[in-house]
């Protein structure tokens, strides 16, 4: 009997640590980071871009537009609402501005992506912070007419200068494609390329950024 009972206590035993060794390993198991709204680009992607975030299927770039307009080119014309043409050229690190003397912050966007409307008002107050220093300019990925962008400005009081047109879905594919919005990339006033972004990016990082690509 006595040795019955010294086996049920061992069996009792085991049975206790194994279900602790097994709770504390799961209790060590984390779930999986979710991954990070902002993540640097780096200059690789001013020509390439293979580490996006995931693609937004209404998204439209450079690889679904029909248009022959889309074809590689280094000069892209990008049509201001404002009413004046910002003429870009790519190099290898970076992007000219014809008569650029400002850095510039290049975001691209589309009208039903909620957190591009909701960074709306954090690039408005860079761009009055900035405004001598700084040009910020949307970029619109999507098929909008100029009067229906001009409407989505005024409504949501946008303060710095959008681009539309096929010269952007261009302009999309000369800086390696995007996949997930908003996206932004910030140049330096020679055309140097400083840093990029994609997803939410919190106003002081930016800010602190500028700061940095303006000395």
């Amino acid at each position: 009997m006595t040795l019955k009972r010294a086996i049920i206590t061992l069996l009792c035993l085991f049975a206790f640590f194994g279900c602790g060794d097994d709770s504390s390993k799961k209790s060590e198991q984390k779930p999986s980071e979710q991954a990070v709204e902002s993540k640097n680009l780096t200059e690789k992607n001013i020509t390439k871009d293979e580490n996006t975030s995931k693609e937004t299927p209404a998204l439209k770039t450079s690889e679904n537009t029909q248009s022959g307009d889309t074809k590689e080119t280094n000069e892209i014309n990008l049509k201001l609402i404002s009413g004046s043409t910002m003429q870009v050229t790519k190099r290898s690190n970076g992007f000219d501005v014809k008569d650029g003397k400002k850095a510039t912050l290049y975001v691209f966007f589309a009208t039903w992506c909620p957190p591009c409307k909701a960074e709306i008002p954090h690039l408005n107050n860079l761009s009055e912070k900035f405004k001598n220093e700084l040009n910020i300019v949307g970029v619109l990925l999507e098929d909008k007419s100029e009067d229906e962008v001009k409407e989505f400005a005024q409504k949501y009081k946008i303060k710095y200068d959008i681009a539309v047109g096929e010269g952007n879905f261009l302009f999309e594919k000369a800086m390696g494609g995007i996949k997930g919005l908003p996206a932004s990339a910030l140049f330096k006033a020679n055309g140097d390329y400083a840093q990029g972004y994609i997803g939410l990016v919190p106003e002081e990082m930016l800010e602190t950024d500028i700061n940095r690509a303006i000395k």
